[in-house]
């Protein structure tokens, strides 16, 4: 496995019609394909096996403390 960047994003929520915060953070990849912006403050280094098929970072790997 490999070292890979994440990041908190901004984001455009449609349904609330308002821009909202990422819940849990991605890959710059996951973030272009959502039309996010990155928040680089939240960048965090993590293993590729940590990731879920859409570059998220998995839920049971979130450390709360870090955001």
């Amino acid at each position: 496995m490999s070292a890979v960047e994440v990041y908190y994003f901004a984001g455009w929520d449609q349904m609330q019609g308002d821009n909202l915060l990422s819940k849990r953070p991605a890959t710059l990849e996951a973030i272009r394909v959502r039309d996010g912006t990155p928040l680089p403050a939240t960048m965090r280094i993590v293993d590729s096996s940590e990731l879920d098929d859409n570059g998220f970072l998995k839920p049971d790997q979130l450390d709360h403390s870090q955001r």
